[in-house]
């Protein structure tokens, strides 16, 4: 295929109702990745903290109980 050939099919594409719900749910699927991690990243060190805390104390039960 030529540049031109592929120019025309991409901008056939984008402009039909199939391309622009395409590009619609591929912008709706990366915002819902970004969300997610940003979510991942502002809580990871609360629930290393806390799980450290449960691990301590159940490490601690196990320990006095024998």
């Amino acid at each position: 295929m030529n540049l031109e050939r592929i120019i025309g099919r991409l901008r056939f594409f984008l402009l039909s109702n199939d391309g622009l719900v395409t590009l619609e749910w591929v912008v709706i699927a990366a915002a819902v990745i970004i969300i997610g991690v940003a979510v991942i990243i502002i809580l990871k060190p609360s629930v290393d903290v806390a799980a450290s805390s449960v691990g301590s104390n159940i490490l601690s039960s196990v320990n006095s109980g024998s």
